[in-house]
């Protein structure tokens, strides 16, 4: 499971922060593949960004950028300067753990959004970072009950094997039988579930 699998979600979040600041928003995966946007990134989703981009920097390093594209020493050396309309951008890293797996940005066209993101870099900073970690928390939460543990699959066998056989000593090794384990096994994991039967 990755970004992909919620990208209706992720749309959501960047045309709701979008309509907020009015401003862009997109969002590339660790292969740097947009798979959300909003106006210009709208009609890029699904199209991979250049290696060269600030959001390599941002996967790699896993800290956030504010970028000014006049000042800006890594859009100096960009190829791709000549044809990004982006004036300014501040970009954050979505992490799942330690690692990174995608980059959530907002960009600037005009310089009335340029002004407004660069006065208010720090604010903003926090705020995109709490939309990556709303981003993550749906993912993590996906995960989670998406994949059961060994024991919670463990647990429900034996209460369904005990549902099914009953629970007097004779049905209890049948139980036991059916699980493929030992009686006193069986009671012991019984036990360590704390299974009422």
């Amino acid at each position: 499971m990755d970004l992909n699998d919620i990208t209706k979600y992720i749309q959501f979040i960047c045309e709701n922060i979008s309509n907020v600041l009015d401003v862009d928003v997109t969002l590339v995966t660790k292969d740097l593949v947009r798979i959300a946007g909003t106006g210009i990134f709208s009609e890029k989703i699904g199209e991979k960004i250049s290696e060269e981009a600030v959001y390599s920097a941002v996967l790699r390093e896993g800290k956030s950028y504010v970028i000014n594209k006049e000042v800006e020493d890594s859009c100096s050396r960009c190829c791709h300067r000549d044809k990004c309309k982006e004036l300014a951008d501040i970009c954050t890293p979505v992490k799942l753990g330690d690692r990174s797996i995608g980059v959530l940005g907002i960009a600037a066209f005009n310089e009335s959004q340029k002004d407004n993101i660069l006065s208010k870099d720090k604010e903003l900073i926090e705020f995109i970072k709490s939309m990556s970690d709303l981003i993550s928390f749906k993912l993590d939460e996906m995960y989670k009950q998406e994949v059961k543990t060994m024991d919670d699959l463990e647990k429900e066998a034996i209460e369904n094997a005990i549902k099914k056989y009953g629970t007097t000593t004779e049905e209890m090794k049948k139980v036991a039988q059916a699980l493929n384990i030992g009686i006193a096994t069986l009671y012991r994991k019984v036990k360590r579930y704390n299974i009422k039967y």
